[in-house]
């Protein structure tokens, strides 16, 4: 614990002395764990560096975290003054290879016999990152793999600097108003969480084989094979891809390859990841994605990625159908259920913010609108909204931003919005299909009757708390038992309603679709909804009759 403590006030006293560099005296007052208030000269031109390039100054000298930190802020646009965001895209995770016997390092790290498994390894690495880096070597039966290695004590390094940076985003909050909007505390949360994810080896094999599984019998992509028996959450070793750079034009026109079908491989390959499987990669920028030289795609790098759970897809897909049947009323819904946090001070100018973007759309070819500029200008609706997503939405618009300019750059007509339609087509079809139409319906009214078995109970609540308050409720039942049966009569009546309602709904909605087979042209599906609900509107409709004979 004192060891902890103690690099945790050697950390801070590195971070005190950078903030002063830069000119960040302001804030150094505020820092919890500044005590001494020590007497620091501003080591840069304060007068003539813009505020946004001395925040990005201070984040490179802080080292790998913070870079990482200000990447992650740099997709919080509309939140961040534009000047900020151009700033801190200019990150870059750079940093000098370690050094270390390496041989010995996996032999020691996996306890095998170095000599048994491999044949051969660079014992200098060819790429270097803050948090691994990665060698090349020849397995025993000539195999050629890399091997990434986890930087030794990157962990507690790492642990540290989470825990002053959450220190510092308490006191940034107050620090200036574009700071306060956008959540750093929030941000700070999600981006150690996927931090931690993404330090694990382990962590990154697993993605790499949900990844291969999810395509499986695919034969546009390839998907490194990785060797668990020497592997390890510090070493993971995997297939070397020996490939040509996605955006290395002229090597890929010298290896006959097709750049315009190279681009619809690879945004349909992304958006599939996206739509279909809900697990996307997470930073598909060129280096991360490689062209083989049969012309399959390879995305490398598994440690950030996107996970949608069944609701996020459920979102997504909500949101899709808004967008391409320009509905804005739908798409204010959607944004709004997805955020979360949302302060939204005019609904009606929201949705023709949104209404405007459509009819940008419809009268402007597709062609000559890029997805960036469509999501600059969501994002500046967004901004005045304070409308703050989970981690996933941001890594989702980064990574088909970065796929879209992928494309542009080897085909200047791309139009990604037609590679999303045939999705769109398909979340319809899904949407449309009577067994899902029958399992929503079916949820939505088990739903409505566990709401409605809870209203007593609730009632109970609410009648024990008025009780207990300074209200008096003044009022007299005749009998509790003729009141409960009375309220069960009337909540059956509404749960047969409902599921007439619906029936009737289904039944249209299969009609539209021409759902097969049909008997004397109309569907069979559709015969049944209505053959249930008439049944059960007679069976309503004498209920009533004999109730109201009674009264």
């Amino acid at each position: 614990m004192m060891q902890n403590s103690a690099k945790k006030l050697q950390r801070s006293s590195h971070i005190i002395s950078v903030l002063a560099k830069y000119g960040f005296r302001d804030l150094l007052n505020r820092l919890p764990w500044n005590t001494n208030k020590p007497s620091l000269e501003i080591g840069v031109d304060v007068a003539n560096i813009s505020v946004y390039r001395r925040i990005r100054m201070a984040l490179e000298e802080l080292g790998p975290a913070f870079v990482k930190l200000g990447q992650s802020a740099s997709t919080r646009e509309g939140l961040l003054p534009q000047e900020l965001i151009e700033e801190l895209r200019f990150l870059e995770d750079r940093v000098d290879p370690f050094t270390i016997d390496i041989k010995s390092y996996i032999a020691e790290e996996l306890e095998i016999n170095f000599d048994e498994h491999f044949s051969d390894i660079d014992p200098e690495p060819f790429a270097a990152a803050s948090i691994s880096q990665v060698y090349r070597a020849k397995l025993i039966d000539g195999q050629h793999v890399v091997v990434k290695v986890r930087r030794p004590q990157v962990d507690e390094v790492l642990k540290t600097d989470l825990s002053l940076m959450r220190d510092i985003a308490r006191i940034l909050v107050g620090y200036s108003e574009p700071l306060h909007n956008l959540n750093l505390p929030l941000i700070v949360d999600s981006f150690a969480a996927t931090l931690v994810q993404e330090i694990s080896l382990l962590n990154e094999r697993y993605n790499i084989e949900r990844f291969a599984k999810n395509f499986k019998g695919n034969d546009k992509i390839k998907v490194p094979k990785v060797y668990p028996k020497i592997s390890s959450d510090r070493i993971l070793t995997m297939e070397f891809m020996d490939g040509v750079k996605v955006t290395d034009k002229e090597k890929l026109k010298s290896m006959g390859l097709d750049l315009e079908e190279i681009v619809d491989n690879g945004i349909n390959l992304y958006l599939e990841q996206v739509i279909v499987h809900g697990f996307f990669h997470g930073d598909p920028h060129p280096g991360n994605l490689m062209v083989l030289p049969n012309g399959k795609l390879a995305f490398i790098d598994f440690g950030n990625m996107g996970k949608l759970l069944s609701i996020d897809r459920q979102n997504l897909e909500e949101f899709i159908q808004a967008a391409v049947s320009s509905n804005a009323v739908h798409l204010a819904d959607t944004i709004e259920d997805v955020a979360i946090v949302s302060s939204i001070p005019d609904r009606a100018r929201f949705e023709r913010s949104l209404y405007e973007i459509f009819d940008l759309i419809d009268n402007v070819s597709l062609g000559d609108i890029s997805l960036e500029f469509l999501f600059d200008k969501l994002w500046a609706i967004i901004g005045d909204n304070r409308l703050y997503f989970p981690e996933y939405i941001y890594q989702l618009i980064r990574g088909i931003s970065l796929m879209e300019g992928i494309g542009r750059q080897l085909n200047p007509h791309l139009n990604i919005m037609k590679s999303i339609k045939p999705f769109a087509s398909r979340i319809m079809r899904e949407r449309m299909d009577p067994r899902y139409l029958f399992e929503k319906g079916k949820n939505k009214a088990f739903s409505f009757v566990r709401d409605i078995e809870k209203l007593p109970d609730d009632l109970r609540s609410l009648f024990r708390q008025i009780k207990l308050g300074n209200f008096t409720l003044n009022h007299h039942l005749i009998s509790a038992k003729s009141f409960t049966q009375i309220l069960r009569k009337g909540v059956n009546r509404i749960v047969i309603g409902i599921m007439v309602l619906s029936l009737n709904m289904l039944a249209g909605m299969v009609i539209i679709a021409h759902v097969e087979p049909k008997f004397l042209g109309i569907p069979i599906w559709a015969w049944v909804f209505l053959a249930t609900s008439f049944s059960l509107s007679i069976y309503l409709f004498v209920a009533m009759v004999r109730a109201k004979n009674r009264d």
